[in-house]
């Protein structure tokens, strides 16, 4: 009786550690997940930002350099702008 009982408890506490560890692995997803989510948004920050720097520096640049090498930065940093 006594060693069925200790075989029971050793099992409880077994199960008890298998959830501990899916509960601290489930928050590690989450938290990973989380950050990850920040990650991207910054990076779509980041970019929208560059591409408000090109746009203007372009328009600057424009305005500058005049003739065929005008037009030619131009069209390039446009096109740049896109992507």
């Amino acid at each position: 009786m006594e060693e069925l009982a200790k075989k029971l408890l050793k099992e409880l506490k077994k199960n008890l550690e298998k959830i501990r560890v899916q509960a601290i692995g489930s928050a590690k997803i989450q938290k990973s997940h989380t950050k990850k989510q920040e990650a991207e948004k910054q990076g779509q920050t980041a970019i929208e930002s560059a591409k408000t720097a090109l746009s203007s520096s372009s328009q600057t640049l424009e305005g500058a350099v005049k003739g065929q090498f005008g037009k030619k930065v131009t069209e390039t940093l446009r096109s740049n702008n896109k992507l």
